[in-house]
């Protein structure tokens, strides 16, 4: 029976490409793997571009209550204009920085609380000051630090003398940059996601406990194969990102079953802003959102398993073996699974998926079928999600000696909780839920100079897409609500899971929170053009050149984007909207 079972699990994932145990016609055809493979080349190399550098700082130094005081030698009075610290896991560390007066002979203090802020990035401190000798105090109890780097008042890099006394602060001046930039560095919250893969790594108490910790542990394998450089920890980010563009298309595939139709709705999420943007982050929200997706998947999939398997007179009925509609059910709660284990925002799809769940099987099955779902949906629906959830919590136990596994899950959701519903905060960048859909307030992820040019990384839609998918929801809705279209129906539910809970949330929130939410928009988005295809003789054509504009919107905001240096002139003609800010 076991092996039965195991064999007929591994004969449906080599199924995934075709509609249905009993339909034998595929689900994606050689038109579909010709607009798939384009699709993902596209954006696979546009997510590699310029990604960041495959190398940094990575031997340390530690400055600790035993060990504060580095002394540096110049060999001869120079005109020191500022020195620039990479750091290690630790954030905004403060030093006294001295310079030693040989006709006093006293230290004299240049500025006595510098600060370095962010982790694994370069953090420059201004000095300005002929010396010989320099004194930098770390005054926290420990300060990691990477590698120093000084540099004259014309930019020339200077070695000290005595450089051979900290070797690991100066073994790698190779890998300063000529300009900071987020290729050399951490950018938003990869200070928190980021550092804490990096901790989970070594060992390390971990900074980031805000969030269930199955994202950071992605990203840290990114960062294990790489290593704990920008390439590293935005590796699996982009990997993700890239993942979604076939999922997005099969789950298009079996919602409309027209592949110019699919195609066009996939071209969304590749063209989409934002799901670039995440897809080339070390942040969690990428795979939160493609768990969120892949649930959804599943969930449709065993709506269509099931109308397909009656519509050849087969009924799920028999063993439970025979019923082809429990496993892409078990797939996706084990989707949901991994969505709550990365973010909670997978809680609020799983109230989407529950909607849909007793929508469907409550109008579609015997009651006593039902009552066997139900116990079935417990398993992999509560049961299952509660274990991955509390292994998620593996890399952090052991801190402290009486906590276990058990005990660190109950308690770091608890201060989970606490935070997110006590948080105080503001920023200029936050932005309330209704202002989302129309994109009124971007985020700023990165903004540097390089030489007279600029280069930032802005967090936002597709403008092209995201107002226009405010019309294809009124229609889908509206094809829900009076014309009872349960694919609309589904679509919908699946939306407002993502959206209405965020309406009810007090703390900041943020532009990218309605990631997950777009997704289905674009969904909606093929819907309608499904629609308009199929009534109009001219659609075709009108939803190839809404497309072209689409990709020519995306391309006209990719310098934005993407972090590819620009004039700030340029920038400045793209503020379509008076609050929006994409470049400093």
């Amino acid at each position: 029976m076991e092996a039965s079972f195991m064999n007929h699990i591994v004969t449906y994932l080599r199924s995934f490409f075709t509609r249905g145990k009993c339909s034998d016609e595929k689900l994606l055809d050689k038109t579909d793997l010709i607009y798939l493979s384009a699709l993902v080349l596209v954006f696979t190399a546009l997510a590699f571009f310029r990604l960041g550098d495959a190398h940094a700082p990575e031997s340390s130094y530690t400055a600790d209550a035993g060990n504060r005081d580095i002394v540096l030698d110049f060999g001869d009075y120079t005109d020191i204009g500022s020195f620039s610290v990479f750091l290690g896991n630790l954030n905004t560390r403060r030093f006294s920085i001295s310079a030693f007066n040989e006709m006093t002979g006293a230290w004299e203090i240049i500025n006595g609380e510098a600060f370095a802020e962010s982790v694994f990035a370069w953090n420059k401190i201004d000095l300005n000051y002929s010396l010989r000798y320099l004194g930098i105090v770390a005054l926290d109890e420990e300060a990691i630090l990477n590698e120093l780097v000084f540099q004259r008042l014309d930019g020339t890099v200077i070695l000290p003398v005595n450089a051979g006394d900290y070797p690991a602060l100066f073994d790698e001046q190779d890998m300063f940059p000529a300009f900071k930039t987020y290729e050399n560095g951490t950018m938003f919250d990869e200070i928190y996601h980021g550092r804490t893969a990096y901790e989970f790594l070594h060992g390390l108490v971990t900074y980031e406990t805000t969030h269930p910790h199955l994202g950071k542990i992605l990203i840290s394998l990114g960062i294990l194969v790489f290593g704990m450089n920008p390439f590293g920890w935005r590796f699996m980010s982009v990997l993700f990102g890239i993942l979604m563009i076939p999922l997005m298309y099969c789950f298009a595939k079996r919602l409309f079953k027209d592949s110019f139709v699919c195609a066009a709705t996939t071209s969304l999420i590749v063209f989409d802003c934002m799901h670039y943007n995440l897809s080339r982050i070390a942040t969690i929200d990428i795979f939160a959102a493609s768990f969120i997706l892949l649930m959804y998947y599943y969930m449709y999939q065993y709506f269509q398993k099931d109308s397909v398997c009656r519509a050849a007179g087969r009924p799920p009925a028999g063993s439970f073996i025979a019923r082809d509609v429990y496993i892409p059910l078990a797939l996706s709660g084990i989707g949901m699974a991994f969505g709550v284990a990365t973010k909670w925002t997978g809680v609020y799809a799983g109230l989407g998926l529950g909607v849909l769940f007793i929508w469907y099987t409550i109008t579609h099955f015997p009651k006593g079928q039902v009552l066997k779902l139900f116990w079935f949906c417990c398993l992999f629906f509560v049961a299952v999600p509660l274990i991955i959830y509390t292994l998620c919590f593996i890399p952090v136990v052991g801190y402290t000696p009486d906590n276990g596994l058990i005990d660190k899950a109950v308690k770091g959701t608890w201060y989970m909780f606490d935070y997110h519903s006590n948080l105080e905060a503001e920023h200029y960048y936050s932005s309330p839920f209704y202002e989302w859909p129309f994109i009124w307030m971007p985020l700023l992820d990165a903004n540097d100079n390089v030489g007279d040019k600029i280069s930032a990384i802005s967090c936002m839609g597709n403008p092209a897409i995201w107002w226009m998918g405010i019309f294809c929801e009124l229609y889908v809705f509206f094809r829900w609500i009076v014309k009872k279209d349960k694919k609309a129906g589904f679509l919908c539910i699946a939306y407002l899971a993502q959206y209405i809970p965020w309406m009810s949330i007090s703390r900041i929130t943020f532009i990218y929170h309605y990631f997950p939410a777009i997704l289905f928009v674009m969904l909606m988005m093929g819907y309608t053009m499904l629609h308009i295809r199929e009534h109009f003789p001219w659609g075709k054509k009108v939803i190839a050149i809404y497309m072209a504009a689409a990709v020519i919107c995306f391309l006209l905001f990719f310098p934005l984007i993407s972090g590819l240096p620009v004039k700030l002139e340029y920038g400045l003609r793209l503020r379509w909207l008076k609050d929006w800010i994409l470049i400093l």
